[in-house]
């Protein structure tokens, strides 16, 4: 029993700095506008937040080269899981559920739109590439 309550006590202490890591608020801009707000928090050991997206265009090869709108709000993200140093979540828009990926890189991160097969297929009968990663700067508090 003793050593199943040290083998707990030592998953906790490694995975919480990894989620806390995450927390706090995470921009995107390009040309000084933002396009990406991810607000993340950690309350007893989980995430919790919410992102604000912009309209975006990319281009040919998936790298944002136009902001073509403010970011309207934010709407509350979902189903947070980490794992193996990747924060999954996801967001409602509309009828619609968008997942994403984050990791941390060097002194940022980079979020990752991770559409379904269906969106995928979608957006490759459109024409739209899937957009590159975007790289996250972590807001000063």
């Amino acid at each position: 029993m003793r050593r199943i309550l040290i083998a707990a006590a030592v998953t906790l202490a490694f995975a919480q700095p990894a989620t806390s890591q995450f927390a706090g608020t995470w921009t995107a801009a390009l040309n000084g506008k933002t396009y990406v707000r991810l607000e993340l928090a950690q309350t007893n050991g989980a995430l919790t937040g919410r992102i604000g997206l912009a309209d975006i265009h990319v281009d040919g090869s998936g790298v944002v080269d136009t902001v073509m709108s403010d970011v309207p709000g934010f709407t509350p993200i979902f189903d947070v899981r980490l794992r193996d140093g990747l924060l999954a979540f996801a967001r409602k828009d509309g009828d619609d559920v968008d997942r994403f990926e984050m990791r941390l890189v060097n002194e940022g991160a980079e979020l990752l739109f991770a559409p379904s097969a269906a969106d995928r297929e979608a957006l490759a009968r459109e024409g739209v590439p899937l957009p590159k990663p975007i790289r996250l700067a972590k807001t000063p508090r």
